[in-house]
């Protein structure tokens, strides 16, 4: 097998060969998104990684020149700036010959590791579908090292009712004076949880809470999210959840789909019922506009989220496995 570059020498027919075989496309765990709803968006996403100066596309070929598989890498440029040094994220790495997926894999892994490091990266982050096992198998043989498991949960609008809130009156939509508290809330909030940024001992746990902070403080300016939901005492900010709203990406998918995101509560308001209130709020802003699916993910191993998604009506879909390489290890 060989591995060549797919922006600089695209083999003929390379992207309907991807479209066609590789078994992981977006929202390929959604039984409502249909087959050329993901075909599409993957095109799209081929198309982005093509036309973008900072993403590697690699690919292998068998000694027949048949596409094996391939992988495709971008720059974290928000990471990059906040940790101070480059970062890159493995989006997708896929295989489609059952004889040779092994081989093919451990060969793309390979590949993608020496296309990152011509492009300066020091720290390459894969986040996997756990069930594209040969990718998984062939990045931990090849150094990178698991950092979390994340689990995604769906809400299906059409389908499941929503419950009631237990404190509609402690729930409101985001105002801008909200803006300090709730980036303070978020500078704090995430310190026990076991996520990549305090498990890796290459990053600094104070860098990752700044980055939640400043994370936030983009999505109160509107920049980032299209939704916040705010759990309110007596004028005082004291929980948040945020949420992306993406629609049917411009026509592109036959179902709109949204996606929560950090999610935080003070914790003397914990354990009253307030955080699932702050969800439902999320849900009933869907509602309205009339989603289908809505989404959300944590680490695993963080229990208390996923008990408020299970008690809402919410249901486990999918997990990803996040795995770090240094380039200096």
């Amino acid at each position: 097998m060989t591995i060549v570059d797919l922006k600089a020498n695209p083999v003929s027919g390379w992207k309907q060969t991807v479209i066609e075989n590789y078994a992981f496309p977006p929202y390929w765990w959604i039984r409502g998104v249909t087959s050329p709803s993901r075909q599409a968006l993957m095109s799209q996403e081929l198309d982005k990684t093509v036309a973008a100066e900072e993403t590697c596309l690699v690919g292998t070929i068998s000694g027949t020149g048949d596409l094996l598989g391939f992988a495709q890498m971008r720059r974290l440029e928000w990471d990059s700036n906040r940790f101070g040094f480059e970062i890159w994220r493995l989006d997708h790495l896929g295989t489609w010959d059952a004889a040779q997926n092994s081989a093919a894999a451990k060969d793309l892994v390979q590949g993608s590791l020496q296309a990152s490091r011509e492009q300066g990266c020091q720290n390459l982050q894969a986040n996997i579908p756990i069930d594209n096992l040969p990718a998984i198998h062939a990045l931990e043989g090849s150094g990178f090292q698991t950092m979390e498991i994340q689990t995604i949960w769906i809400f299906d609008l059409n389908k499941w009712s929503i419950p009631a809130k237990t404190n509609p009156g402690l729930i409101r939509d985001f105002e801008p004076a909200d803006t300090e508290a709730l980036v303070e809330l978020a500078r704090t909030a995430y310190v026990p949880i076991p996520h990549r940024f305090h498990v890796d001992p290459h990053l600094a746990p104070k860098a990752g809470n700044e980055l939640w902070a400043a994370w936030m403080r983009n999505a109160c300016s509107g920049q980032w999210v299209d939704h916040i939901a705010v759990a309110d005492s007596n004028g005082r900010a004291v929980g948040y959840s945020t949420m992306k709203y993406y629609g049917d990406h411009d026509g592109l998918c036959n179902v709109r789909i949204a996606q929560l995101d950090l999610g935080a509560m003070s914790p003397e308001f914990r354990n009253r019922g307030i955080v699932t209130d702050v969800v439902i709020h999320h849900l009933e802003w869907l509602k309205r506009r009339q989603a289908d699916f809505g989404l959300v993910g944590t680490q695993g191993n963080n229990i208390p989220p996923q008990r408020v998604w299970l008690k809402i009506g919410f249901k486990p879909a999918t997990m990803r496995v996040t795995l770090h390489y240094w380039a200096d290890d």
